[in-house]
C-alpha cells in the first residue's frame, strides 16, 4: 500500500519558517573547512512533485496518534540556493604544513587561503529511505531516517570551471547534508508540523 500526496503550492509563511529553521539548522555546530562564512538561504523551491511513502508496518493507529514504518522515495524538482563565502583553495585545507617549492612564488600564493562569495544551488534530489512516521494531534510530526537517505543531489556553484573546486565542494557539501537528513531535518520537520498541528485539527500548511 502506498500514499499519493496532493503537493500544494506552499504559503510565503510556511517559506519564511522554513528558510529560517533551515538556516539555523546550516550554521548549527562545526562547518566544512570550506565554509568560510555564515549560509543563507536565499531560495527555497518545494517543487511540483510529492515524495512517495509506501507502508512497510503500522504499529499505532488511534484517532490522536499515528505510527508507522515506511519506505519514502523521492525524485522531485524541489531546489534550494545558498550563500556563502568560501575557501576556494583545497590545497590550503589539506597540506597546510606542507610547502611545495618554496622557491617558487606561485606555489606559495597557491597555499594561502583564498576567501571568495559563492552562490550554490542544490537541485535534482533523490531519496530513499525507510523511515518511522508518527503523526500526534497534540505533539506535531515525528520523522526519523533509518538508513541514509541521500542518493544523489546535483550541486552547481559559481566554481562549475573550476572541476578541482567542483569536485571538492561537491564532496564536502554531500557530507553536510547527509548530516543534515540524519540528525537535523527530523528536528526541522517537527518544529514546522507544531505551527500546523493544533490541539483537535491538523491546518494544512498552505
Amino acid at each position: 500500500m502506498s500514499f499519493t500526496f496532493e503537493w500544494p503550492r506552499f504559503s510565503d509563511q510556511f517559506h519564511t519558517d522554513a528558510i529560517q529553521t533551515l538556516e539555523s539548522a546550516l550554521n548549527k555546530g562545526n562547518k566544512p573547512p570550506v565554509i568560510a562564512d555564515r549560509i543563507e538561504v536565499v531560495e527555497l523551491e518545494m517543487g511540483t512533485q510529492p515524495p512517495e511513502l509506501e507502508i512497510r508496518d503500522i504499529g499505532d493507529l488511534t484517532m490522536s496518534q499515528f505510527r508507522g514504518i515506511f519506505r519514502l522515495t523521492y525524485a522531485g524538482d524541489a531546489y534550494i540556493v545558498l550563500r556563502t563565502k568560501v575557501q576556494a583553495n583545497p590545497l590550503y585545507h589539506k597540506k597546510p604544513d606542507i610547502h611545495l617549492m618554496s622557491g617558487s612564488r606561485g606555489m606559495l600564493a597557491a597555499n594561502q587561503p583564498l576567501i571568495v562569495p559563492m552562490l550554490l544551488r542544490l537541485s535534482n534530489f533523490k531519496l530513499n529511505s525507510y523511515v518511522v512516521l508518527v503523526v500526534s494531534k497534540q505533539k506535531g510530526i515525528t520523522l526519523v531516517f533509518k538508513t541514509d537517505p541521500l542518493q544523489n543531489v546535483d550541486i552547481s556553484s559559481t566554481f562549475d570551471s573550476i572541476a578541482v573546486i567542483q569536485k571538492f565542494i561537491q564532496t564536502e557539501i554531500e557530507g553536510q547534508l547527509r548530516q543534515m537528513f540524519r540528525e537535523d531535518l527530523p528536528g526541522i520537520i517537527h518544529r514546522l508540523s507544531q505551527q500546523w498541528v493544533k490541539a483537535t485539527t491538523v491546518e494544512a500548511p498552505y
